[in-house]
């Protein structure tokens, strides 16, 4: 799977797209959580819990911005789909896409935080930031780190701070 950077018309559909994004990384991390045991399952808990911390900190810059996102329900289900269609997928693959790929992710977060408000802007950091420790981690455990999941965690602890 190659991720590529989406163009977006404009802030509303970027901000959109992120927190859509968000939501159904839940129930898709959760999902590859059960497909993978033990230090795998442990980081996809982690990220769970980030993916949900996230898509609560974009609320208020959704209600700023009028944007109405897909029902949840919908969304969660994209993400349990889109989490099976990886079975076959190893754990080495999955955290070699992370770390070369997701930095689409990053860059399209950018657009989501030039958009913002000024007051609101520093949720958007969080969005940025959260994509950011996941490619850490990718990073750290593809090297052998055994304190790879530090980053997830650290990404966790600043946002209970939020």
């Amino acid at each position: 799977m190659t991720l590529q950077q989406r163009a977006f018309p404009d802030y509303p559909a970027a901000l959109r797209s992120a927190y859509e994004e968000e939501v159904s990384g839940e129930s898709y991390f959760a999902t590859l959580a059960e497909m993978h045991p033990g230090r795998a399952r442990e980081a996809f808990i982690l990220m769970v819990e980030m993916e949900q911390v996230t898509a609560r900190a974009l609320e208020p810059l959704l209600e700023a911005a009028g944007v109405q996102p897909t029902p949840k329900e919908a969304l969660l289900q994209e993400g349990r789909d889109a989490a099976r269609a990886l079975s076959a997928t190893s754990w080495r693959e999955l955290l070699t896409e992370m770390r070369d790929e997701y930095s689409a992710y990053v860059a399209e977060f950018e657009v989501v935080r030039a958009g913002a408000p000024e007051a609101l802007r520093h949720r958007a950091d969080l969005l940025i930031a959260h994509e950011i420790a996941i490619i850490d981690y990718a990073r750290a455990e593809l090297a052998g780190d055994p304190d790879s999941l530090a980053p997830l965690r650290r990404y966790l602890d600043d946002a209970a701070s939020f």
